[in-house]
């Protein structure tokens, strides 16, 4: 072929193709209608396979807690690419050449957005009629369960046989049954965490505890929480179908339904019973419950024989050694005499602890065989024998009274610790002492006794306390004259005025949903009268009380009210002359008191977000033997009084006081009101208060604080004071200072906790003097907005400066790049055990260093909460030794890719790491070991709650 040929040859070709363009382009202007009619017609297909797939996705979420494949989240997230594009396109509706033009371009994208279509169109087909939308469903939410050892092989046989029922397809319901105190719960419990070790056994297992006062909206919502289940309806019929459906979807199950009391109906509650090798299993105590619910297989808990409760008993007295040959006969009668019950063993085993009298341990097996079930209704003589010989052991009369005490409370509560020591401490079980807090010392000493006799468990980390159902049956008995106990069994009405004998003691009303206390109840002998948390969920709903209520409880001496819908206080509330303490805590919508003028003797005055409150109580003069005195979260003008809550003098009519918190509720003292440092200042009213011993009140500013300070060291106050805490905030507030970097703040030697609002700094040593610091236990600082603060010091902090701080707080620093120097913790911070970081918008860095550091130690740091932080990059960028680490908690820190921790071992208290399940599996992990370690104890969070995964 010559050249001309293959010229023509090319130029064919290009002429064609020019052809073909032309023409496309022709065809997409032709057919831009109709272009855009296909397109609509297949979006709208393609909308409604959204719908069926979201659907679907929220029914599988709310029901079973599964999440979409990553496959669906991609083609919802391309959906909505197309709709944008879609609304992009424009009508184009321009003169001749310029339409021309538009509708070319549009036809183009129009036809491209149709491929797009088409293909989301094929992928949704593939999924969209399957349950191949889910991945599997999320982790369990519950934990292992604390268990005791179990003692004897009898035990031991026992759980065998109860697995063995589980393990049989034939079997569904189980019932366990035996008295109280022979080991039901404690058997289950090691099943139960069994059976979650095993894992591929059930899809699920759960534990949920009935008790007596059972409520089935209660229950209900405690299985959903763990299903992950959410209710549209109050209705519990709704209810039960909704958990029926998502319990049915699972694989099969186990539910352990521990300490029932009465008949519970499994349909009721919304638990299927038709096979799919799903369990339900329960413990009562009661063998007509198995029979009336049906129960395919019963199974008895009985005592330990005498050789296994032998063994039990001579560990809880002291060992052998303790049992001599003479004391060894009467021994083994006392224990016979627990009837082989395990709590029963303990109990009046750690009574008898490194006893070694011979007559001591006669009198003990005496009193066992003889002690009457009279006074111990529906229990054995066995039982309520043993039980009551421990009681009846106790040190005193006064041990025993605060043990009975706690009965108050409802079954299966969570006992705060602090509080009920300050109950004792008002109802005169603790006698008064000097100081207060050798008051609450004492209550601790009594708690210690009662913890060792095994009559309260200690939980919590010693927070709060508990009692054991039956140690709880017994102190209901002994009191039953004495006291009425109706707390947590959701009472509508008031109790009769019939029920409120002369005879009464005290009286537990608490956590009911009671609208009105009527009558006029003649008890003279009222000591207590709990009656918080009445619709403890729903205080905006009103609580009335009638007028007289109070009029014949002239001995009353302990009176709470907190958490109550409660709008104003009968005026017989005045006559209450002999009470010692009042708390009213959390009642939003109380706006009036009536007169304290008459309560001399009040100890203990506890006012607490009360917002509606419209003044303090007349008379607050004349509370002349008040202790503790707190103020928090009142919105009461100021107008009154001006800056501070109480007219001239008050406080100084209050000479007995010990505690004083003042926080939270617009009043701050101020250096232009103190500043002639008069006694008749509020000021000198604080510091003439000698017995002082903790202090929290607000101060406007630098110079306020000085002046207090500057009085108190004079007047020596400062050297009775233990615990010192303040507030400052925004600098010079009320005074106008020429030189403001001059003026430091002047920390009182006793000052071990201290925050700081609104106040704006580089460094700590530039309002601070490095020596005053070196008490600090506690440190907050927050709403520092605007300071340029880099850290706590920019240069190395003098020699143990830091040394005993344990707590650092720090919220709404937005400024705040980093927070400790590498440097600081070399000689400081050895004892810090607590770190909590709030919304700080520029924090990059917990603690910084240079590129070169490897380790670092932390050897106390038990606590790190990390919360909005969105610029977090590290928490350390070397390796950091946290042997004592214990609780993790990271929301909203997206930038936060790793953990530096090194660990040995979880401390022996457990671990708990609280965080987002899509942050944690996004991790990169340089230590796979400190992954192994923390994953069987970490949590999600999901729905504003926490959920622990396996």
């Amino acid at each position: 072929m010559d050249r001309m040929e293959i010229v023509k040859e090319l130029l064919s070709c290009a002429c064609q193709s020019v052809w073909q363009l032309i023409c496309q382009q022709l065809n997409y202007i032709r057919e831009h209608e109709e272009n855009d009619q296909t397109m609509q017609r297949e979006l709208d297909f393609l909308r409604s396979q959204e719908k069926d797939i979201s659907a679907k996705l929220n029914a599988g979420n709310l029901r079973h807690g599964k999440r979409p494949r990553e496959e669906v989240t991609n083609w919802l997230k391309n959906l909505e690419e197309i709709e944008c594009d879609v609304n992009s396109l424009g009508s184009g509706d321009a003169q001749f050449w310029l339409n021309y033009y538009s509708r070319l371009k549009r036809s183009k994208k129009t036809v491209q957005i149709l491929h797009r279509v088409r293909d989301l169109q094929a992928r949704g087909n593939s999924f969209s009629q399957s349950e191949d939308i889910f991945i599997d469903s999320l982790p369990e939410t519950s934990s292992s369960l604390p268990a005791t050892t179990l003692h004897g092989t009898s035990a031991e046989r026992k759980k065998e046989e109860i697995l063995q029922c589980i393990m049989d397809p034939e079997v569904g319901k189980i019932g366990v049954y035996g008295m109280g105190g022979v080991g039901k719960t404690t058997i289950m419990r090691q099943i139960y965490n069994q059976l979650k070790e095993k894992k591929d056994d059930f899809d699920i297992v759960m534990w949920v505890t009935v008790s007596r006062d059972f409520e089935l909206a209660k229950l209900q919502g405690t299985i959903a929480e763990q299903l992950r289940c959410s209710f549209s309806s109050d209705e519990t019929s709704s209810r039960a179908v909704k958990l029926c459906e998502a319990l049915r979807r699972r694989r099969n199950f186990v539910i352990i339904l521990d300490d029932i009391w009465d008949v519970v109906s499994l349909q009721n509650v919304g638990i299927p019973e038709d096979g799919n090798g799903s369990k339900v299993v329960w413990t009562t105590r009661f063998m007509d419950i198995c029979n009336s619910m049906e129960s395919q297989k019963e199974i008895k808990i009985e005592g330990l024989t005498n050789e296994e409760a032998w063994s039990l008993f001579k560990e809880k007295v002291g060992g052998e050694d303790i049992i001599s040959l003479e004391i060894k006969p009467t021994a083994e009668q006392v224990a016979r005499e627990c009837g082989g019950l395990p709590l029963a063993l303990i109990t009046v085993g750690c009574a008898l602890r490194k006893e070694k009298q011979l007559p001591v341990w006669r009198n003990a097996l005496h009193e066992l065989k003889t002690s009457s079930t009279d006074q111990i209704k529906g229990m054995t003589k066995y039982v309520f024998g043993s039980l009551k010989f421990s009681y009846d052991r106790l040190s005193s009369d006064t041990i025993r009274a605060c043990f009975l005490y706690c009965v108050l409370y409802p079954e299966d509560s969570e006992i705060s610790v602090d509080e009920l020591i300050e109950y004792w401490m008002a109802d005169g079980l603790i006698n008064e002492e000097r100081s207060i807090q050798t008051e609450k010392d004492k209550g601790h000493a009594y708690l210690k006794e009662l913890k060792e006799a095994s009559m309260i468990e200690s939980i919590n980390n010693d927070k709060c306390v508990r009692m054991h159902d039956l140690i709880r049956d017994l102190a209901i008995n002994i009191t039953r004259e004495q006291f009425m106990v109706k707390g947590g069994l959701q009472l509508k009405e008031s109790p009769t005025e019939e029920e409120w004998v002369e005879s009464l003691q005290r009286v537990s009303l608490m956590c009911n949903n009671i609208k009105a206390f009527k009558g006029q109840p003649n008890c003279p002998r009222l000591s207590t009268l709990l009656l918080h948390r009445q619709d403890r969920y729903k205080i905006d709903k009103q609580l009335t009380f009638s007028e007289t209520f109070f009029k014949h409880m002239h001995n009353l001496r302990v009176l709470d009210i907190s958490e109550t819908g409660i709008k104003s206080l009968p005026e017989s509330l005045s006559d209450l002359v002999n009470l010692h303490a009042l708390i009213l805590m959390y009642c939003f919508q109380l706006e009036y008191l009536p007169s304290l003028a008459n309560l001399h003797k009040l100890r203990q005055l506890k006012l607490v977000a009360l917002l509606s409150l419209k003044d303090l109580p007349h008379g607050l003069e004349n509370l002349v033997k008040l202790r503790h005195l707190k103020l928090r979260d009142l919105n009461i003008s100021r107008r009154r009084w001006g800056s501070f809550p109480f007219p001239s003098g008050v406080l100084l009519k209050m000479p007995c006081l010990e505690i004083l918190v003042i926080e939270s509720c617009s009043w701050t003292l101020c250096y232009g009101s103190n500043a002639n440092a008069e006694d008749s200042s509020t000021i000198g009213e604080i510091i003439r208060l000698k017995k002082l011993t903790k202090v929290l009140v607000e101060f406007a500013d630098v110079l306020a604080f000085n002046s207090f300070t500057n009085k108190a060291r004079e007047s020596e106050l400062l050297r009775n004071l233990d615990y010192f805490l303040f507030t400052l905030s925004y600098k010079y507030e009320r005074h106008i200072v020429e030189n403001e970097s001059i003026e430091k703040v002047t920390l009182p030697a006793t000052a071990n906790f201290m925050e700081i609002r609104g106040y704006n700094f580089s460094q700590l040593s530039d309002i601070f003097h490095w020596d005053d610091l070196r008490q600090l236990i506690g440190c907050n600082l927050e709403d520092c907005k605007e300071m340029n603060f880099k850290g706590l010091c920019k240069e190395k902090a003098h020699e143990e400066t830091l040394k005993n701080l344990r707590k650092l707080h720090i919220f709404r620093c937005h400024k705040l790049k980093y927070l400790i120097p590498n440097d600081l913790l070399v000689n400081n911070l050895r004892n810090l055990e607590e770190i909590s970081i709030l919304i700080c918008n520029e924090m990059e860095d917990i603690i910084s260093c240079e590129a070169s550091a490897t380790m670092a130690s932390l050897p106390k740091l038990k606590i790190l909460t990390l919360y909005d932080l969105p610029a977090l990059t590290s928490i350390y960028r070397g390796k950091l030794v946290c042997d004592s680490l214990c609780q993790i908690e990271i929301q909203d820190c997206p930038k936060l890719k790793n953990l530096p921790f090194q660990m040995n071992n979880v401390p022996l208290g457990g671990m708990s790491i609280i965080v987002l399940e899509e942050w944690w599996k996004a991790l990169e992990w340089a230590n796979l070991q400190l992954k192994e370690l923390f994953q069987p104890s970490f949590f999600f969070f999901f729905g504003g709650k926490s959920y622990q995964c396996s």
